[in-house]
């Protein structure tokens, strides 16, 4: 059926339908007469869906005037291309000229006013492309030469300018040759003529400048070239297509590598131009500019193409505009959409299209539905590159095609697998050249995060002696498997895994000698069991909290971390481990003894860890220790040898006696030692950076020893305690002092006068306001009036300061 409604066919996005509570209203709102929506109506008798009818329409975008989709659907839509027309034939109305044509010209009609009679003329789609035809007067039928050598027939002539006086045949162009504007526009091609008996060469300019036309404000694009031409840079221009006047001039940009930065205030449509010859160029990266199509030129000598998230919705014959091509980019393309209903899902249709040279192919975030499963090995035997990973938007997923929406296979060449956040839900099976990833021997890669529904088993292959990375999170898989030895496996990320189970299988840890392997990443896995002995040499991070591992060695439940664990660990800087099904047993003294380079300790047992903290003297770059939610018992540790450490977080244990006199640790900033059952607080020395000190809910007796070996200290939190002095100064210099609680002690009044007067003196050094003091709960009121004037010339500056 060919459309031929003279309105815009589409919304009028100035109304909203919602608010329409009549529908025939609603309907006039499609500025769509009410023949056409008849039309519409008792398409789907004829095979039409609503997504033909959003695919032509465009919504806002006159279908009668774009050609592009006429000539993708004519193979769904007989005829239709009869009613448009082509380089052999008249145009209908005033098209739009866009995407593929079987031609380099279109003729069209139009009416010469002059006269009042009907003309033909023709439009070349490039700069020089098409010659008008050899007839004399050119008429409807009249052909058009492009694409071939153009010589002079031996009773013609060729003159420019004006073209009168001239007798017999003749090849017309243009009346006002453009003027070069750059130093890279070079002639592409050469016309041979004879003249007056002469041979003469004149020189033409094919596919110069390269136009892309997109929608943007900022632009970052780059295109490398195999070499230069008379060793002249590229040059670029940005035009707005909606004003000649503005744009933007990138004159002998780089040099075979050519890039530009441009930025506006105002997101507008625009010309990108690319002043070189197309047969130079190599590499193309045109991103986030909102191109909807690919210009009608084609690049002999490009490899290497990337146009991802614009707004390509048909798929292009790259195997006639970039023949040579091997790695291809179009991510975050909406390339389901496409006019064509046989094209709205990557299966062999689109493939085709591609050369079978490819070596990289980027697809992610570009279609819905599942793909078939050997067409991308069987297409491209030489693959190393398959990304199919998406941060939102288009999907793979099951669907009466694929119910299981298997993984799809590749050539054993690929090194890198990446099909993150989709929904492929089952492995294949290995068919000749077409591997499954268990199957390959050179994978290096492998990235199969988000596919929730994913079951089997990732078994590496015995043969692959490459493989670098694992990213299986967020799967129902198991813990990857066939690993064990290969010294070239860097990094497992297994996290937010159901079905992950334990690292020792039938007595064997699952990763022994992989000594390479420098990330273990399990994180909220439902890892189980024991703990191995560690023996990966370079193991840096290891991260195992929220997960359900009991602790203990494969024959030793003595220790939840038994002594030898991390033994060869000397690299580790992070352990992180928190579960709760820990075993109900203590920490080795030495477990942490072999680790010299630790930074991060964090461990959580959820008060089922018992005994003593661990000999940390040997850490020296510990810098983090989060021992919160225990139940260690015995003192609190020095951390005199600990000189980087930073943070300290040992509340919700049983940790008893003297907070120790914490000395010469020039880095500690933050110290949380709340929730115990310390009984007394020392003074603490050359603490320059220790900002928060959390003691509250302990059974703290006695003096409030003095903090001014702590200038930067900031909030003091010591309620709930069983305090009962002060130590006269002790907060007098703390001028960056914010919150001070000392509610729930048994302080004495005298104290409490102290504190205050203190208090005072400081703020007459530094003044400031915002401080908060509770002075709240069992200690004595503040006792007369110099006290009471004190705290009234404190509040009068801003500070909150509340007693009972």
């Amino acid at each position: 059926m060919a459309l031929r409604n003279p309105k815009i066919f589409g919304l009028d996005v100035t109304k909203n339908l919602a608010d329409v509570k009549d529908k025939e209203i609603a309907l006039e709102f499609l500025n769509l007469p009410r023949r056409t929506l008849n039309v519409i109506q008792g398409s789907a008798n004829a095979g039409a869906t609503r997504g033909d009818w959003v695919s032509l329409s465009r919504l806002t975008d006159p279908i009668y005037k774009t050609l592009d989709r006429s000539f993708q659907e004519s193979s769904s839509y007989g005829g239709l291309l009869d009613s448009r027309a082509g380089t052999e034939r008249t145009l209908f109305g005033n098209l739009n000229i866009n995407g593929s044509i079987s031609g380099n010209a279109v003729r069209f009609r139009y009416v010469d006013f002059s006269t009042s009679t009907v003309k033909i003329a023709d439009i070349s789609t490039s700069r020089v492309s098409a010659w008008s035809s050899s007839a004399s007067p050119a008429i409807a039928t009249s052909p058009i030469s492009y694409g071939a050598r153009v010589s002079i027939r031996s009773t013609g002539a060729l003159q420019f300018g004006t073209q009168s006086g001239t007798s017999g045949p003749r090849l017309q162009t243009s009346i006002t040759p453009q003027v070069k504007e750059f130093d890279s526009e070079f002639p592409t091609h050469k016309i041979s003529c004879t003249i007056g008996g002469s041979t003469v060469v004149l020189y033409a300019m094919k596919g110069i400048p390269v136009i892309f036309t997109g929608f943007f404000r900022d632009l970052d694009a780059s295109i490398t070239l195999t070499g230069l031409i008379s060793n002249t840079p590229a040059s670029w221009k940005i035009v707005e297509t909606g004003n000649a006047n503005n744009f933007s001039n990138f004159t002998n940009q780089g040099n075979t590598t050519s890039s530009i930065n441009y930025r506006s205030s105002i997101s507008r449509e625009r010309y990108i131009q690319f002043y070189y010859n197309p047969d130079n160029i190599q590499k193309i990266t045109l991103t986030s500019a909102n191109i909807a199509e690919l210009p009608v030129v084609k690049f002999n000598a490009a490899t290497h193409i990337n146009f991802s998230s614009n707004q390509l919705r048909e798929f292009p014959d790259l195997t006639t505009i970039t023949p040579s091509l091997t790695s291809l980019n179009l991510i975050a393309n909406p390339l389901y959409q496409s006019g064509i209903s046989t094209e709205r899902k990557l299966n062999s249709a689109v493939v085709n299209k591609i050369p079978t040279i490819l070596t990289e192919l980027y697809l992610g975030q570009t279609f819905y539905g599942s793909i078939t499963q050997n067409i991308i090995a069987n297409r491209f035997t030489g693959l190393k590159v398959l990304y199919l990973s998406r941060g939102g938007g288009q999907y793979f997923h099951p669907d009466s095609d694929d119910g299981n929406c298997e993984l799809p296979n590749v050539p054993n060449t690929c090194k890198s697998y990446q099909v993150q956040n989709n929904d492929f839900r089952a492995f294949g099976t290995t068919s000749g050249n077409a591997k499954t990833i268990n199957d390959l021997t050179d994978l290096t890669t492998l990235d199969l995060y988000g596919n929730y529904y994913l079951s089997g088993t990732v078994n590496i292959n015995a043969s692959n002696t490459k493989i670098q990375s694992i990213n299986s999170g967020y799967t129902n898989l198991p813990l990857p498997t066939g690993l064990a030895g290969k010294s070239s496996f860097t990094t497992l990320y297994h996290h937010y895994a159901r079905n992950a189970g334990p690292l020792i299988v039938s007595g064997n840890y699952l990763y022994e000698g992989c000594n390479s392997l420098s990330t273990l990443y399990l994180y909220a896995s439902n890892v189980t069991g024991a703990l191995p002995k560690f023996t990966n040499t370079d193991l840096s991070y290891l991260e195992l909290r929220n997960t359900n591992l009991t602790g203990g060695g494969p024959s030793d439940t003595s220790n939840v971390i038994p002594e030898k664990t991390f033994e060869n660990c000397t690299n580790l800087q992070y352990m992180l481990l928190q579960s709760g099904n820990l075993l109900t047993a203590s920490i080795h003294p030495n477990a942490f003894s072999y680790t010299p380079n630790l930074y991060y300790l964090w461990y959580i047992s959820y008060g089922r860890t018992t005994g003593s903290i661990p000999n940390l003297g040997t850490n020296t770059n510990l810098t983090y220790l989060v021992l919160h939610l225990n139940n260690f018992t015995g003192s609190m540790p020095p951390l005199s040898s600990n000189k980087k450490i930073y943070y300290v977080d040992v509340t919700y244990n049983a940790l008893s006696g003297a907070i120790p006199a914490f000395n010469n640790l020039p880095s500690l900033y933050q110290l949380y030692l709340y929730n115990n059952q310390f009984t007394s607080l020392n003074q603490f020395k050359n603490l320059s950076n220790l900002a928060y000190f959390y003691a509250h809910n302990n059974k703290l007796a006695g003096e409030i020893p003095s903090f001014e070996e702590c200038p930067n200290l900031y909030y003091l939190i010591l309620f709930n305690n069983q305090l009962t002095s002060y130590k006269t100064g002790a907060l007098k210099n703390n001028y960056n002092l914010r919150y001070l609680d000392l509610s729930g002690n048994l302080l004495t009044g005298q104290a409490v006068n102290q504190i205050l007067a203190d208090l005072l003196l400081n703020y007459n050094a530094v003044k400031r306001g915002g401080v908060t003091v509770n002075l709240r709960g069992g200690n004595a009121l503040p006792s007369g009036q110099t006290a009471l004037d004190t705290i009234d010339i404190l509040r009068s500056k801003g500070w909150s300061i509340v007693y009972n």
